[in-house]
C-alpha cells in the first residue's frame, strides 16, 4: 500500500516538473529578449553611453536635456496630431463592422470576410512603397492625376511639403478601415445572443437606434482593447517616417519613436536613446489608463 501512495505523491510533482520543462525554453527567451532589453534600456537611461566606452552616471540628465530639447518637443506635437488622428480614425472600422455583420445572407458575409482579410497577405512594407510612388511629385499618380483634370498649378509636393506631409502619412489609412481591429469587433458582436437583436427588432429600434444603444456598448470591450493598441502603435511607432520621410522635411514628420532611433544609431547617444524610450514608455502607460480609467467610469455611471 505504501508505494502506490506514494507514486500518487509523486505525480502531482511530476506534472508540475513537465509542465516547467515545456515552458521552461519560452520563459528563457522571454527573459533574454524582452525582460533584459528593458530592464537594461531604464539602466542606460541614467547614463551617457556612446555603445563602446564606459558609461558615465548623469542620473536625470538625460531626462533634463528632454525638456529642453525643441526636436523632442516638436516630435511631440507630431506624436500628439497622429495619435488624434489614429483615435478619430478607430471609427470607420467600426461602422464597416457593424454593417458587415448585420448582412444576414451567410455566403454573401463569408465573402466580405474574405476581402477584409486579403490586406493582411501584403506586407505593410510594400503598402507604404506604393504611396510613396503615388506621393512622388514628378511622376506620382496624384499629380499625374491633377494634370489630367487640367489643372497643374494645384500639382503638390506632398511628402516634400511641411504643411502637407503628417495629412499625407495619415490619409495612407485610407479607406481607414482596420482588418485585425474589425474581426474582433465581429467577434464582440457574434457572442452576443440573437435574442437581444430580435427584442430590439420587437421594440421598434430603428438601424441607427440600434447602433448607438445596442451595438456600441456591447463592443465596447473590444473597443478598449483596440483602443490600447491604437495608443501604443501611435506614440511609439516610427516605421512609416523611417522609410518614406525620415522625419522631414525638417522636422515635420519626426515622432520620439524615430527621434529615439536616429539618436541611437546616428548619433551614437544610446543613454539619450534610452531616455526618450523610456519617457515614451511612461506617457503611453499614463495615457492607456486614464482611458481605461474613463471608460470604466462611463460603464459604472
Amino acid at each position: 500500500m505504501a508505494a502506490p501512495r506514494a507514486a500518487a505523491r509523486r505525480r502531482p510533482l511530476d506534472q508540475l516538473l513537465l509542465g516547467l520543462a515545456f515552458v521552461a525554453p519560452a520563459l528563457l527567451l522571454n527573459l533574454v529578449f524582452d525582460w533584459y532589453p528593458m530592464f537594461d534600456g531604464i539602466y542606460r537611461s541614467f547614463y551617457r553611453w556612446d555603445g563602446y566606452s564606459t558609461a558615465v552616471w548623469v542620473g536625470l540628465g538625460n531626462f533634463e536635456r528632454l525638456l529642453n530639447d525643441t526636436v523632442f518637443r516638436t516630435a511631440l506635437w507630431n506624436m500628439a496630431f497622429f495619435l488624434a488622428a489614429a483615435i478619430v480614425l478607430m471609427f470607420p472600422t467600426i461602422v464597416a463592422s457593424v454593417v458587415l455583420f448585420r448582412i444576414r445572407h451567410q455566403r454573401t458575409q463569408f465573402v466580405y470576410r474574405v476581402l477584409f482579410c486579403i490586406p493582411m497577405v501584403v506586407p505593410w512594407l510594400v503598402i507604404m512603397l506604393m504611396w510613396q510612388f503615388m506621393y512622388n511629385p514628378q511622376y506620382g499618380l496624384f499629380n499625374r492625376l491633377i494634370e489630367a483634370l487640367g489643372m497643374p498649378d494645384l500639382t503638390q509636393t506632398w511628402l516634400g511639403d511641411p504643411d502637407l506631409v503628417k495629412w499625407c502619412l495619415v490619409f495612407m489609412g485610407f479607406p481607414f478601415v482596420t482588418t485585425n481591429a474589425a474581426l474582433i469587433y465581429l467577434g464582440g458582436l457574434k457572442s452576443v445572443s440573437e435574442s437581444v437583436w430580435e427584442a430590439a427588432a420587437l421594440d421598434g429600434a430603428g438601424p441607427v437606434q440600434t447602433f448607438l444603444y445596442l451595438e456600441l456598448p456591447l463592443i465596447a470591450g473590444q473597443f478598449k482593447l483596440n483602443l490600447i493598441g491604437t495608443i501604443t502603435a501611435a506614440m511609439t511607432g516610427y516605421g512609416t517616417q523611417l522609410i518614406l520621410t525620415k522625419g522631414g522635411p525638417g522636422f515635420a514628420s519626426m515622432v520620439p519613436g524615430l527621434y529615439m532611433y536616429f539618436s541611437a544609431f546616428k548619433s551614437q547617444k544610446y543613454g539619450y536613446a534610452a531616455s526618450i524610450g523610456l519617457t515614451l514608455f511612461l506617457m503611453s502607460l499614463v495615457i492607456t489608463l486614464l482611458s481605461m480609467r474613463f471608460f470604466k467610469d462611463t460603464e459604472e455611471a
